[in-house]
C-alpha cells in the first residue's frame, strides 16, 4: 500500500508520525500522478452538497482535524488498486471532501481480477 499526497516532505513526515502510518507515503509535488488519474477538485457546488456536510460532521465527531493545507488544497482524493504491470483493478475518485471509497468495493478490488 502506498499513499500519495500533496504536502511537502516535512508535512508528510509529520503525517506518518502523527497517524502511525505503516506504509510508504510519496509526494506528488508536480501533480504528475494527479494529472494521470484526472483527479477531481473541490468546487463551490461540492461545498453545498448535504453529503459533504454529513461527511464533515462524521469526521469531526470522530476526532479528525485537517492540520495543514497541502500545495493543492482543493484537490480531492481517490482510491486506486493497481496490479503488477500497471493494471488498474479499481478506482474511486471523490466528488466532495469525505466521499471516500466504499470499503466493501475496495476489498473486492483487492481480491484481484475476476
Amino acid at each position: 500500500m502506498t499513499a500519495i499526497g500533496t504536502g511537502d516532505p516535512r508535512y508528510a513526515n509529520a503525517f506518518i508520525e502523527d497517524e502511525s502510518v505503516p506504509f510508504k507515503v510519496l509526494l506528488d509535488e508536480d501533480r504528475i500522478a494527479a494529472d494521470i488519474v484526472e483527479m477531481n477538485s473541490l468546487g463551490a457546488t461540492s461545498l453545498i452538497k448535504p453529503d459533504a456536510w454529513f461527511a464533515s460532521a462524521r469526521s469531526l465527531a470522530g476526532g479528525n482535524r485537517q492540520r495543514r493545507l497541502g500545495r493543492r488544497p482543493t484537490q480531492l482524493g481517490a482510491t486506486l488498486i493497481m496490479a503488477p504491470g500497471d493494471e488498474l483493478l479499481y478506482i474511486d475518485k471523490e466528488t466532495f471532501a469525505g466521499d471516500h471509497a466504499d470499503l466493501d468495493e475496495v476489498l473486492v478490488g483487492l481480491s484481484g481480477p475476476p
